[in-house]
């Protein structure tokens, strides 16, 4: 199952996907046609979100991934999409990445597959960094579902989700249903940006209610275990990828408890386990004994 910050942003940019073409293209975004089935053809695998838009009298699609960590697969996976829509609906695709956070960064565009030392087929795609993009432009101003994403920008500090909140409390075009779905997303990004400790009372109160809650607070253990690993292969003079401590927590709790139980027991082991799950293509078998 997907972890509930991914659930998130994926029904975030499901349910608003005209205020969406506004990240990805700014005042001169394409006019929002219809959002096609995420679902891929001759394939379980499900986009985060497909839009067929118009621009110039050019009809084409968008394929959009979120990404929160690094994924080796990326340009893959982008590949396979984006033939399976250009098959499905007989479109030119543009292939876009959201990269929700630094860590999130891996594999640039374009991706080259080569044989006899010749590129033979190119993929490009478009990269958008959430942490990059410039909320005060009047176009993501104005399209109030996209507030929440705000507080990603490196230059907001903590009172930009305050001022978000009360943009979206103050919406009149949004449902209380819909108000309560993007102060979830709001509270869900500030908590991972900021802290839970920075959520205003209200905010708080709404994510004690949330699944994410518990999520973020084993998230915030599982970190906590992640950078005393990290002071432990330090100390053994083991170098670690700058991306180690994302990877690290993203294997859960359980899973680093019993590599810190390994560090005091078998600490040669524990540092081959180390060095191993840090790897861009690090596996997720638990750590063994020797």
């Amino acid at each position: 199952m997907k972890p509930i910050f991914d659930l998130v942003l994926r029904g975030l940019v499901q349910r608003h996907p005209a205020q969406l073409l506004f990240l990805l293209f700014g005042e001169e975004a394409p006019r929002f046609v219809r959002a096609a089935d995420s679902s891929l053809p001759q394939s379980e695998r499900r986009a985060d979100a497909v839009l067929v838009v118009e621009s110039d009298s050019e009809r084409f699609a968008v394929e959009v991934e979120l990404q929160a960590q690094v994924d080796p697969d990326l340009a893959r996976r982008l590949l396979d999409y984006t033939v399976r829509v250009h098959l499905r609906e007989n479109l030119p695709v543009l292939p876009v990445v959201i990269l929700v956070v630094p860590e999130a960064e891996g594999i640039r565009p374009p991706y080259v597959i080569r044989c006899r030392g010749r590129p033979r087929l190119t993929l490009d795609f478009l990269v958008v960094r959430l942490w990059e993009v410039d909320f005060s432009q009047p176009a993501l101003q104005a399209a109030t579902p996209l507030l929440p994403l705000s507080v990603l920008d490196a230059r907001a500090g903590p009172e930009r989700a305050t001022w978000a909140e009360t943009r979206i409390r103050q919406a009149t075009d949004l449902s209380a249903r819909e108000q309560m779905d993007l102060l979830v997303v709001l509270g869900t990004l500030t908590s991972r940006r900021f802290g839970s400790e920075q959520l205003t009372s209200s905010l708080r109160n709404i994510m004690m209610d949330s699944p994410f809650w518990d999520e973020q607070r084993a998230l915030v253990r599982a970190r906590e275990k992640a950078r005393t690993l990290l002071t432990f292969a330090r100390l053994r003079e083991l170098t670690l990828p700058p991306e180690a401590e994302e990877r690290l927590a993203a294997k859960g709790e359980a899973a680093l408890e019993q590599l810190l139980i390994l560090a005091f027991t078998h600490p040669d082991a524990a540092l081959r386990t180390l060095r191993d799950a840090t790897r861009s293509n690090a596996t997720k078998s638990p750590p063994s004994r020797p």
